[in-house]
């Protein structure tokens, strides 16, 4: 159980501790540094072994991935070269997917020339027609299906396509954590639809839903502080797009508070009472973190953001910045040292 009370430490500036901070996936797979350092030197091969060993494991097969692939997001020839010189041919092709989408830029600050969004369409498209050809290779993999909704969420993709993949990945892999954040992205209404319409009703319903029905100890139910996130991150952006100076948005955004915060305690302690170890106990952790000091209730955030250790996820934190610097932020906020030890 969650051992509140301690007193939190002096921590450096929110900057300093992003810096110290690492991806997930090393903390999780430390042989996935040393084959991505490899990969980064033009040695392509380091990574076949991880793919190859990592097949019948949806979760550890996606982190995999998605590592290799920022590895090698500026040399895809080197891994489309792994075909040609006999190499798993369902793997490689997989993790070129993989490469190709992490050459598509997270939120790009300011407006893009038309150059740029061809540029990134002609990728999305790339990756999407590459990630079939994995899906096609090895029909049981979910990791090709969990890539290509990030391809059609790129692409903005019909809603019945979109179906069809979530259906196609949780058919394979029913509990993949990606996925299930994935798909609380894809039901995210599109900016300009006020909270007033009830346009995220369906973004909470599917959230919820996997908080209630998720396997005893399984992380997932960090996913519905993903669907709050999501929904701030898009009535930030309205107000924005409103014309509202930065200073009104961030004051008229508020906190997490009442019934929601204490839906989401009381699923993070059930999880933590009952965790059963889990690749993406660091992200529900940050999620977690996130959301309880977005709710001001920094006991339970401090003890998720300590829970992390050095290790750094994306979301929810990029959703409204930097990732480390947000994050870091955070932990300086509420005295969390991610150099000290995490069960202080």
């Amino acid at each position: 159980m969650w051992r509140f009370g301690g007193r939190p430490g002096r921590a450096s500036r929110g900057a300093d501790i992003g810096a110290l901070l690492v991806p997930e996936a090393f903390g999780v797979d430390p042989g996935l540094r040393t084959a991505c350092e490899a990969v980064r030197g033009g040695d392509a091969e380091a990574g076949l072994p991880l793919l190859a060993e990592s097949r019948e494991d949806p979760e550890t097969r996606v982190l995999r991935a998605v590592e290799l692939g920022r590895a090698a997001v500026d040399r895809p020839g080197d891994v489309a070269a792994l075909v040609e010189g006999g190499a798993d041919r369902a793997d490689a092709v997989l993790w070129l997917g993989y490469a190709l989408l992490a050459r598509i830029p997270g939120r790009p600050a300011g407006r893009t020339s038309t150059a740029e969004r061809k540029a990134v369409s002609a990728t999305l498209h790339e990756a999407r027609d590459v990630l079939e050809v994995a899906a096609e290779l090895r029909p049981g993999d979910a990791a090709p299906w969990e890539g290509l909704q990030n391809a059609a969420a790129g692409l903005s993709a019909d809603r019945e396509d979109k179906d069809r993949i979530w259906r196609e990945t949780i058919a394979r892999a029913p509990h993949l954590f990606p996925a299930h954040m994935t798909r609380v992205r894809a039901l995210c209404p599109p900016p300009g639809e006020s909270a007033a319409t009830g346009a995220a009703e369906e973004m909470f319903a599917f959230a919820g839903s996997v908080a209630d029905t998720a396997p005893e100890g399984s992380p997932l139910p960090a996913v519905l502080a993903l669907a709050h996130a999501e929904h701030l991150r898009r009535e930030r952006d309205r107000l924005s797009e409103a014309g509202n100076m930065d200073f009104v948005v961030n004051g008229a955004m508020g906190r997490l508070y009442g019934e929601a915060v204490q839906e989401l305690f009381s699923f993070a302690r059930d999880w933590v009472a009952r965790a059963v170890p889990h690749p993406r106990d660091a992200q529900a952790h940050h999620l977690f973190g996130w959301a309880f000091h977005k709710a001001g209730t920094a006991e339970a955030a401090r003890w998720h953001l300590n829970a992390v250790g050095g290790l750094r996820c994306d979301l929810p934190w990029s959703l409204f910045g930097r990732a480390s610097t947000e994050a870091g932020r955070a932990m300086a906020e509420l005295g969390v040292d991610p150099a000290g030890d995490p069960g202080a």
